[in-house]
């Protein structure tokens, strides 16, 4: 039940972000704005989890499964005017190690992020061998520049890789 209601949450944020749904093949159509603005509030009332501390503030989390979540990610502090979502994308539970990694990173889990970020660890990415956090795959949502990296719509295999050590 969970995982189709993870799936239902992204296809919708998808189509929200797109502002369209899929028709025939080659066709598009617009959502409503009526639908739009029913969305909007059922889906930011689901994106009311936590699991980082410190928190990050440009983003907004949801728990899903007990080892997952699924996150939003703004151009700035979600608490910001103007701002923009450009990312997507889902974490899995686990530790900083190689043999942690889903996929050895292959599917687009590149980053990790701890759970309680150490000063020795910028705002949490990467940390100590073994550390607990989560991997994260980022799915950009549009074309843009962000930290000297070109992204298209996607998985962002190349959003701040942090490559694990070995545990075993």
């Amino acid at each position: 039940m969970k995982s189709r209601l993870l799936f239902l949450t992204f296809g919708v944020i998808g189509m929200i972000v797109a502002g369209q749904v899929f028709g025939q093949p080659g066709e598009s159509k617009e959502i409503p704005k009526e639908t739009l603005e029913a969305i909007g509030p059922q889906l930011a009332s689901s994106f009311n989890a936590e699991p980082f501390a410190p928190p990050m503030p440009d983003h907004l989390w949801m728990k899903g499964d007990p080892d997952k979540v699924l996150f939003l990610h703004f151009a700035k502090p979600v608490s910001e005017k103007g701002n923009k979502l450009i990312f997507i994308g889902d974490g899995i539970k686990g530790r900083f190690c190689a043999e942690n990694q889903p996929a050895g990173g292959k599917t687009g889990y590149v980053h990790f992020h701890s759970l309680s970020a150490a000063k020795e660890h910028e705002h949490g990415h990467g940390g100590e061998k073994g550390q607990e956090g989560y991997w994260l795959r980022h799915v950009a949502v549009g074309e843009f520049e962000m930290m000297n990296m070109h992204f298209k719509p996607g998985v962002a295999h190349q959003f701040m890789p942090t490559p694990p050590p070995k545990c075993k």
